[in-house]
């Protein structure tokens, strides 16, 4: 029997409001308009059947869940290794400055075919995925049949790239159902 992962990025933070790249050195929490967003993400998460959250250890993933958790009654367990990549000496910097410094990496960050891409004194895009998806093998093993995955835009990307969905943006409280057999896994439906 399948399991359905709702995998779900976190809402606004401040550093997403300044245009920030913002990684798992970065640990900011929601802004109210953040709040508001997960706390609409919760209503569209109604119905879906989650009996358990899974969330980032960073606040802005783990307030999203915990706004999700309360509206839908279920328990949010922390996982380390759902953070956001790590990005080095490029955390906190204004996208577009790096855009002008590095535009090799940032106009290649979401582009499937550049794994092994990392920002000075960061993971790879490759490392950072290889670590969730050990995560969600483990929670795949977990008793629940549904499941909500807190986590960032970075990690979303990495995980639609993996699983070969093709996807303009990643909006904030954005979120797509992954579903998990015995033999293959594959993203359904849209981010919504």
């Amino acid at each position: 029997m399948p399991k359905y992962f709702y995998i779900f990025r976190h809402g606004e933070t401040e550093l997403n409001k300044q245009k920030r790249w913002q990684g798992s050195g970065m640990d900011y929490d929601l802004t109210e308009l953040g709040i508001a967003q997960a706390r609409d993400l919760a209503q569209k998460l109604q119905g879906k059947g989650i009996e358990k959250i899974y969330s980032s250890p960073l606040i802005r993933a783990l307030h999203t869940a915990q706004e999700v958790g309360k509206v839908l009654n279920v328990e949010v367990e922390v996982r380390q290794n759902l953070r956001e990549c790590f990005y080095g000496k490029a955390e906190g910097m204004l996208i577009a400055d790096l855009q002008k410094q590095v535009p090799e990496i940032v106009n290649n960050w979401q582009n499937p075919n550049f794994m092994d891409i990392r920002f000075e004194g960061g993971e790879s895009k490759k490392e950072a995925l290889d670590r969730v998806l050990a995560e969600l093998k483990k929670i795949s093993q977990e008793p629940q049949t549904t499941v909500g995955i807190a986590v960032h835009g970075g990690t979303m990307a990495a995980l639609l790239n993996y699983f070969g969905f093709t996807f303009d943006k990643i909006p904030n409280c954005g979120v797509f159902c992954l579903e998990v057999g015995k033999d293959m896994t594959k993203v359904v439906g849209e981010i919504f």
